[in-house]
């Protein structure tokens, strides 16, 4: 009975992980929140990251290892480099110009920047001896 009584305890625990647990009004337990601790000030960058988190349940920056940012109108990509975990990034078909803040990004496996014409060749040259990375180059640096 002892073990019937442990295990139902344990159930109950396991199904209660996304809610905030109180008795007599003081908390016993609270979830983990999704992160927000960030600020982007492009929208549609913002937007991407927003929704990333949101699919991905991310509660803190170095969570987020990837994200598919393609044909989101981007043309400034301050305050990305708050996710230092990021392994994959797709910012194909974008209006970057300057993308020295991608340099930062050690960790990075693939990066896609095709479509953003706008971006110089010699960023791309410069992000091809720093990562050791799948680059995906905009047509015109080929």
């Amino acid at each position: 009975m002892k073990l019937f009584t442990i295990g139902l305890t344990f159930l109950f625990l396991i199904g209660c992980e996304r809610y905030q647990v109180t008795i007599n009004e003081r908390q016993i337990y609270a979830p983990e929140q999704l992160f927000t601790d960030y600020q982007i000030p492009d929208p549609g960058l913002n937007s991407c990251i927003k929704q990333a988190i949101l699919d991905r349940s991310i509660k803190r920056a170095e969570g987020l290892r990837s994200i598919n940012c393609s044909y989101a109108g981007i043309s400034n990509l301050d305050g990305l480099k708050r996710f230092t975990g990021l392994t994959t990034i797709n910012l194909a078909n974008n209006n970057l110009t300057d993308i020295k803040a991608l340099m930062f990004f050690g960790q990075l496996s693939r990066l896609d920047l095709s479509g953003n014409e706008s971006v110089p060749c010699t960023d791309i040259e410069a992000l091809r001896e720093l990562l050791p990375s799948e680059l995906v180059a905009p047509e015109n640096c080929l």
